[in-house]
Formats: structure tokens, C-alpha cells, sequence
């Protein structure tokens, strides 16, 4: 019996390196030298980031290798995110999409038609994606809550229905939309330019705003079906555990940064210097907050590598540590911000920004209290079978 150590791989440390040096060289005093009413990145700003990142090979780094990407695991995809996210604008995309946007998980199970169509187009050209299965009869189970319709019209198929807090349907240029067909819910790849769709913002207390996306008679051809009919939501799993491991390696990434800005802060100003009542309240905060954010990251690794070996305990992995991760890090943000105190709520440190962020992510991807009841169903199912 072998154990090697958490040490990371050589190749992958220093991957992880070059990432840190880009964000803290390159994005943090872009982003620095913004108004402060920015929500991100301008596109004069953001493209000659792109085609930096593009030049290292920072460039959709978790996209499959043969499409064009960088064929990141997850493991090494979440190891690569923390510190891809450690700025401003990393929600709801690490990098602010300096990196690029990789397509949705779903489109790899497509056809080599599709492939060549939708998913090695978008990594080479840095087209932007959404998925889009919430809809206003909201609900915890898709099955039940998905009305969006995709019916037969010959070969083609017509949708109708509303998708609602859509992430980047403003600006994307194609989109994955899950709808109910008759044998069941159904994933299908269409060009947002189709006639037929509206897209509406719906602002919101974080940066990034998502948006309601209605469907009116929008007719798509037959091969814009992804995989089998019926087959969406088994497909939309893997998008689900994914989208969890980037949204726990962010939060872990942007508490561990917060930490570094309050720690500078309190060094600066002498706090640890001050009388031993405050000193130690001070302390406190960051001894729990090194406390969690280890814990989180952990979690995080673990889900990403089970993920990796395809074992099935992936999915309450990957839910255990989007929650541990994304209620640590919006703990963490607002520790620091008390130690910061005014300057906390500044915009001039992006730590108010988060602080927001987190509040979001917190039910986004799955609220805490849906994650919980994941865990607590298969903990209650795996005690009864045991017994």
C-alpha cells in the first residue's frame, strides 16, 4: 500500500503559477483601472487579454484536447480556477473570460457533425455559450419543472416556453436549451440569431446579470437534437457536477484572496499591534477562515478527482463541496471585510464585489438547502442499506 502525498504534480504547480502571475499582472490592474461602476471587462480591454492568455495556452483549458482546448481534468481544471479567479469580475466565469468560454459539457456528447458545427468553432473563435433549464415554475426536480416545449414539425422541431436566470444568453452567440418533447426532456444546440427568440436582462444585486430567455414559435432543424430524445437530463448530470466543482473552486479561490488583501491591510495599518481584546478578535477571524478554506478545497479536490475517475459517489461529492465551498467563502469575504472595515466596502478592493458574488452563488448551480438534500438522501439511503 502507497500513499504520495498532496504535493501537487510539477507540470500542474507550475501551470497553476503561470495562471496566478497572469491574473495578478494582467487582469488585476485592468480591472484596477476601470470606473467603478464597471460590471466587466470592456471588450477594448478584454480582447488583448484574450489574445495574451491565447499565446501562453491559457485558452479554454478544461475543453477537450482534440476540440482545441487545453484537456485540463477536473482535478487539475479546479486546481487551475482558484487561482484563475482571484479578481474582480471571476463571477460567473473565472478569468472574466479573459480565458475564453468553453462550451457546454453537453455538446460533447453531440454528434461529430455537431462538434464540427458548434464546439470546435466556439473554443477557436471564443464564442460565448449558455445552458438554459430553470424556468418561472421553478421547482427542485427539472423533470416535473421543465414546460418548455420542443414539438415535431416534420424533420424540424419548434420550441415555446421561458427559461429564466440564464447566465450570458445577452451576449452569447448560441445556446443549449432543455425542453419537454414526448419522450421526455431533451437537450437541443441553437444559434441565438434564430428568429423567434427574445432575450431580456433581469438586473440583479451581483455584476453579472442573467436573463430571461422566451421561445416563440422558433423553429430548429432536426439535427439540433443533442444526443438521444429523452436523454436531457441524464446529459445535463454531468453539466450539473462540473458547473458545481467551478463554482466551489472559485469561492474557495476568492476567499483565500480575500484573506491575502485583509491580511496586507491589517499589516499596514499595525492592527496586530493593537490592544490584545482586538488583536485577538482579529486573529480569530483569520485562524477559523484558514480553518475552512482548507476544508473547502479539500472537499473540492476530492470531488473533482472522484469526478475524474467517473465513480458514481461523484455527484454527492461535487454537492458537498459546492455547498461547503460557496457558504466558506461568502463567511470568509465578510470576515476580512470587518477586519478591513470601511475600506472593505470600498470598490476600490473587490472584496464588496464578492461579497455579492457569493451571496449568488449560493443559489446559483444548486441552492444550499437543494445540495443539503442531495446529501442527506444518499446518506439516508446508503445507512439504510448498510443496515
Amino acid at each position: 500500500m502507497t500513499f504520495s502525498g498532496f504535493d501537487l504534480p510539477d507540470d500542474l504547480a507550475m501551470l497553476r503559477d503561470v495562471v496566478h502571475r497572469f491574473v495578478s499582472e494582467r487582469i488585476w490592474p485592468a480591472e484596477a483601472a476601470l470606473p467603478p461602476d464597471a460590471r466587466r471587462l470592456p471588450d477594448d480591454v478584454l480582447q488583448p487579454l484574450r489574445a495574451e492568455a491565447r499565446a501562453l495556452g491559457l485558452w479554454c483549458m478544461d475543453a477537450p484536447a482534440e476540440h482545441g482546448g487545453g484537456g485540463l481534468s477536473a482535478f487539475e481544471s479546479v486546481v487551475v480556477w482558484e487561482q484563475a479567479c482571484k479578481h474582480r469580475f471571476c463571477f460567473p466565469i473565472a478569468g472574466g473570460g479573459v480565458f475564453g468560454h468553453t462550451p457546454p459539457v453537453v455538446l460533447y456528447a453531440g454528434t461529430p457533425s455537431q462538434i464540427d458545427t458548434w464546439v470546435k468553432p466556439a473554443i477557436a473563435e471564443g464564442r460565448t455559450g449558455f445552458s438554459a433549464v430553470a424556468e418561472p415554475s421553478g421547482g427542485t426536480d427539472p423533470a416535473r419543472a421543465i414546460r418548455t416545449t420542443a414539438t415535431r414539425d416534420g424533420d424540424d422541431w419548434v420550441l415555446n416556453g421561458t427559461k429564466l436566470w440564464i447566465t450570458h444568453a445577452d451576449h452569447a452567440e448560441y445556446g443549449v436549451v432543455y425542453a419537454r418533447t414526448e419522450n421526455g426532456v431533451s437537450a437541443f444546440v441553437l444559434d441565438t440569431s434564430t428568429p423567434g427568440i427574445e432575450v431580456r436582462p433581469i438586473p440583479m444585486m451581483r455584476d453579472s446579470w442573467p436573463c430571461e430567455v422566451q421561445f416563440h414559435d422558433c423553429h430548429l432543424p432536426g439535427d439540433a437534437l443533442i444526443g438521444a430524445e429523452g436523454a436531457g437530463l441524464t446529459l445535463a448530470g454531468t453539466w450539473l457536477v462540473k458547473g458545481r466543482l467551478s463554482y466551489a473552486a472559485r469561492a474557495v479561490g476568492v476567499a483565500e484572496e480575500s484573506m491575502r488583501l485583509a491580511a496586507a491591510w491589517a499589516d499596514e495599518r499595525e492592527t496586530f499591534g493593537a490592544p490584545l481584546a482586538s488583536r485577538q478578535a482579529i486573529q480569530f477571524a483569520f485562524a477559523d477562515s484558514r480553518a475552512e478554506v482548507n476544508a473547502a478545497r479539500w472537499l473540492t479536490w476530492e470531488a473533482a478527482w472522484l469526478s475524474d475517475q467517473k465513480r458514481p459517489e461523484a455527484r454527492r461529492a461535487a454537492a458537498i463541496a459546492k455547498l461547503t465551498a460557496t457558504e466558506t467563502g461568502f463567511r470568509v469575504v465578510d470576515r476580512m471585510m470587518q477586519v478591513l472595515g470601511a475600506m472593505g466596502l470600498s470598490r476600490e478592493l473587490p472584496l464588496e464585489s464578492w461579497f455579492r458574488d457569493l451571496r449568488a452563488a449560493r443559489l446559483i448551480e444548486g441552492a444550499s438547502e437543494i445540495l443539503r438534500d442531495i446529501v442527506a438522501r444518499d446518506e439516508l439511503h446508503n445507512t439504510r442499506r448498510k443496515g
